[in-house]
């Protein structure tokens, strides 16, 4: 049990914890639309100078979103539309932030238009250094023919005391339960992003390289025809409604999964999470997912507990 008013996000072991015998992070998955501001505070002119008996000229401040205040060592965002906002949630002092080269793509385009993206934010006192970016563009790449609006992938390789892993953020199309037939048009961009994540998976196994992927599939892995490598990955939730009923509108985290692939420096993997609001104050604001990964090494365990004997 937590003590009244405290966050499964601060509870816990220590975030960051690499070890001889494995290494343990803290993931986060967050719907970076649920936190954004009102569009009509985002359009509100430029506030008016207004005038104090003392001493000068003071403004109004505009409207602007808080700095989350959970801790994770990684955060994987979807519906990223604007690199500002997200820094605000994430600031510059705290978080190491990469966002999809989508974001550039679509810099002529009318807000309206903007296809929420994906980004990743690794905290800077998590002693994790990002040494290479993959960004998966081609994931927003829709079926021929098909006027999908895709999110791009995003994906960091992360160098610890201890070695190194992939982190991956995703927001997989959003296909129909009763239809998973590649004939189905709805279903194709889905099949398309899916088969294209697990040929990533593939290339990362075949490099014996960790990877920690997550973020927002729309729908229940059950649900899904996943491709083989990436339907045999450790995930959490393992079955079930994932997140649903955690926050309303915008906020909901429908379909959020985080997975997790050992490579082969580590043997097993264990996933202990749960949904919850981002603020409790405000639970209606939004929720995120939250898991501890751990990836431990039988062998080292082995090879530590005889030494010690």
């Amino acid at each position: 049990m937590l003590p009244a008013g405290r966050s499964y996000a601060q509870a816990g072991p220590q975030p960051g914890n690499w070890s001889a015998e494995g290494l343990q992070l803290r993931i986060a998955s967050i719907n970076a639309a649920g936190q954004q501001i009102t569009q009509a505070a985002a359009e509100q002119p430029e506030p008016q100078p207004v005038w104090r008996h003392t001493f000068g000229s003071e403004r109004r401040a505009a409207a602007v979103r808080q700095p989350l205040r959970f801790q994770a060592d990684v955060v994987l965002l979807h519906g990223v539309t604007s690199v500002a906002s997200v820094r605000q949630m994430f600031p510059a002092r705290v978080y190491h932030l990469v966002v999809s080269r989508q974001i550039l793509q679509q810099a002529e385009r009318e807000r309206e238009s903007l296809v929420p993206t994906t980004a990743i934010a690794v905290r800077r006192d998590a002693g994790l250094r990002v040494v290479a970016q993959d960004h998966m563009l081609h994931l927003g790449n829709a079926p021929s023919g098909s006027e999908d609006r895709l999110a791009a992938g995003t994906a960091l390789k992360l160098m610890g005391r201890r070695g190194a892993l992939w982190v991956l953020a995703l927001d997989i199309a959003q296909c129909p339960e009763d239809a998973h037939q590649p004939g189905v048009a709805r279903c194709e961009a889905t099949i398309q992003q899916l088969g294209a994540v697990d040929e990533w998976l593939s290339e990362r196994e075949q490099a014996g390289e960790a990877v920690i992927a997550g973020g927002r599939f729309h729908q229940t892995i059950e649900a899904t025809a996943l491709p083989e490598l990436l339907g045999k990955l450790a995930r959490f939730p393992q079955s079930g409604s994932a997140g649903g009923d955690c926050a309303v509108d915008d906020g909901a985290m429908p379909g959020a999964y985080v997975l997790a692939s050992p490579g082969s420096r580590f043997d097993k993997v264990r996933l202990d999470g749960r949904f919850e609001p981002v603020n409790e104050a405000a639970p209606e604001s939004g929720c995120l997912l939250m898991v501890d990964v751990r990836l431990d090494s039988t062998w080292a365990q082995t090879v530590i507990r005889a030494a010690r004997h």
